[in-house]
């Protein structure tokens, strides 16, 4: 063997071993295949810039057509969800203003008090009602609870 297929034998274990240490997120696995693809033409005697051009287009063309499919396919490793999980959907209301610059106020959702934020970056006024959409970190993200003209009248 050359030192090009060294190389390249280098380029697969680094790739595998950085896809490993991240938890199978699906970086580099790809330039892995890629340094396969060329290690392949450099036994074969390929020239070694056909060889580079090579392996950054498989590396390149695999990552853009495969990696959104596998990501949809694969569980998120490491992601628990936890008892906080049970607000997503439920209804509460904003409680107090913390910081109008950055919009993050309080609400109360089933007797347990959240520091909140909009997804469109908008404060609420106390009082408002929101249903909580999602939860990052330890901030619920929410929404005001759209109001019918009915559930005004009463």
């Amino acid at each position: 063997m050359d030192e090009m297929a060294w190389v390249w034998i280098g380029v697969i274990v680094v790739s595998v071993f950085v896809e490993w240490m991240t938890q199978l997120q699906l970086i580099t696995i790809w330039s892995a295949i890629g340094g396969i693809v060329a290690l392949i033409l450099d036994l074969c005697h390929v020239d070694i810039v056909v060889q580079f051009i090579v392996f950054f287009a498989v590396t390149i063309v695999l990552l853009l057509l495969t990696r959104p499919l596998a990501k949809r396919m694969i569980k998120k490793v490491g992601v628990t969800p936890t008892n906080a999980d049970m607000n997503i959907g439920r209804k509460g209301k904003v409680t107090k203003i913390i910081d109008e610059n950055m919009k993050v106020f309080r609400v109360r959702v089933d007797n347990c008090d959240w520091s909140a934020v909009t997804e469109n970056n908008t404060l609420l006024p106390v009082g408002t009602e929101i249903s909580v959409l999602r939860i990052e970190g330890v901030k619920l993200i929410v929404e005001p609870v759209r109001q019918t003209a009915e559930t005004t009248a009463n």
